[in-house]
């Protein structure tokens, strides 16, 4: 993602619309202008190029040979996007899409609606034009935005930027002011197959095939069905240990197997868009999940509302001697308490191959991000209330361990029932007047222990006495 100036005045994003419409197109390329824009046809024409005008706003096909270029205009973005991406789609397959967009669903137009300081921005959000795009079999090869600005509301600063937190949580879209775009010819978006668990396999380069194999020897072995494992790799590692490995355990379990290449920054996001399945896994090459691992946290999600189920794992040491190869020295558990918390979410980002999400309970809320997945546990439990599985750990987290997601930490909100607060602070209560007792019966053993000795007792008081004379100086 690019990002044009925060302060670009309106002549130089139209220098930059200007620019970027004619990157696209070349000597001998066949455009389709909808919306009047008599600068940009001639600029277009200049290129070389064949330019067909539509006086808009409404796209058509018309005679001769379709476009391979189609650049929106003025009213003809929203309408076409709205109600013509079809047809588009359809009577002109191989053309690339150029527009810009004013995001109507932008966390400044979104508050200033939201206070009555401003009127409802009209048109689309990008959020819902990503989602229009992917739908008929679009994606977004190009994109340039301005980011919103701050301020701009009578509400406190803390409550504004509290606001413009949570709304980045729920879409990264809502941080848009206005953007430029390409979207390109693409598979259109499937429904998630319901039922189906798809487990992202993330194979990085250096990743050992003993460990590979045994990770798809456990995958293979799991209960849940139907499963589809997704072996994700960036371009040029090698995967041919880990297809024979399938094939050789292929016999073991009932499940789908598929390869997904990208490059490395978008790897994830390519994953997420190839998965299938209504239920969502990311496992690391080196990481083990036992048998009962997934078919105990989908069987939660299926009987509870929850979002994602975590279940409790263990971080593996690994030793080696001289000239022995490495092994296991320890399964730790992660220290996870009876309860979780987000801290712990943030604290331990390797607990991203421990869960399973339904994504038919989020919503638009953006699974990968280019940053990766070290955030997404995070990011979760800060939206939505995960169910956990407390009982005996499920799987081994074997990668390095991972740095805290410091990062997320100061601007994550957390969204929660008024009644789950409640109960929060009534645990905390009773957990300290518990404490608290506890303390006073340790004392009272005590002091019931040394009253036998007397020159004991009498020290120990003297020593309180001075203690506490001290203090009051």
């Amino acid at each position: 993602m690019n990002a044009l100036s925060e302060e670009a005045p309106p002549s130089a994003a139209s220098a930059r619309w200007m620019e970027l419409v004619l990157s696209r197109a070349h000597a001998g390329v066949a455009v389709c202008l909808v919306g009047a824009s008599p600068a940009l046809a001639e600029a277009l024409r200049a290129r070389g190029g064949s330019v067909r005008e539509l006086p808009g706003p409404e796209w058509k096909r018309g005679k001769g040979p379709a476009p391979t270029l189609v650049v929106l205009e003025g009213d003809a973005v929203e309408r076409v996007l709205e109600e013509g991406l079809e047809a588009l789609r359809r009577e002109a397959p191989g053309a690339e899409l150029v527009f810009s967009l004013r995001n109507a669903g932008s966390a400044r137009a979104l508050m200033g609606a939201l206070t009555g300081e401003a009127p409802v921005r009209a048109g689309l959000s990008e959020q819902r034009m990503l989602r229009l795009l992917a739908e008929v079999g679009y994606r977004v090869a190009h994109r340039e935005v301005v980011p919103c600005a701050s301020g701009g509301t009578a509400l406190a600063e803390d409550t504004a930027q509290a606001l413009r937190a949570l709304l980045a949580q729920l879409s990264p879209s809502t941080q848009v002011e206005e953007g430029l775009y390409v979207a390109v010819p693409d598979g259109p978006v499937r429904a998630p197959v319901a039922g189906l668990l798809s487990v992202v396999v993330t194979v990085e380069p250096g990743t050992q095939d003993a460990a590979l194999d045994e990770a798809l020897f456990a995958l293979a072995c799991q209960e849940q069905q139907p499963l589809e494992l997704l072996l994700a790799a960036p371009e040029g590692v090698d995967l041919s240990a880990a297809e024979a490995a399938l094939e050789r355990y292929g016999r073991l379990g009932s499940f789908q197997a598929r390869t997904v290449r990208a490059p490395s920054g978008a790897l994830y996001a390519e994953a997420v868009r190839e998965a299938r399945g209504q239920y969502l896994a990311f496992v690391d090459a080196r990481c083990v999940v036992y048998p009962r691992h997934f078919v105990e946290l989908v069987r939660a999600l299926q009987t509870g509302r929850e979002a994602w189920a975590l279940a409790r794992a263990f971080r593996t040491e690994w030793a080696s001697g001289e000239g022995t190869p490495p092994y296991v020295r320890a399964k730790v558990p992660f220290p996870l308490g009876e309860r979780l918390e987000v801290e712990h979410l943030v604290i331990h980002p390797e607990l991203v191959h421990a869960m399973v999400i339904d994504r038919s309970r989020i919503g638009p809320f953006p699974v990968a991000m280019e940053s990766g997945l070290g955030d997404l546990p995070a990011r979760m439990g800060a939206l939505f209330p995960p169910v956990f599985l407390g009982g005996i750990a499920s799987c081994e987290v074997r990668g390095p361990r991972e740095p805290p997601a410091v990062a997320v930490a100061p601007g994550t909100w957390l969204v929660r029932p008024l009644d789950a607060w409640v109960d929060v602070v009534a645990r905390i209560r009773e957990e300290t007047l518990q404490a608290r007792e506890f303390r006073h019966r340790v004392v009272d053993m005590l002091n019931a222990r040394v009253h036998g000795l007397p020159w004991v007792h009498g020290t120990l008081k003297a020593l309180a006495n001075r203690l506490k004379s001290g203090s009051g100086r």
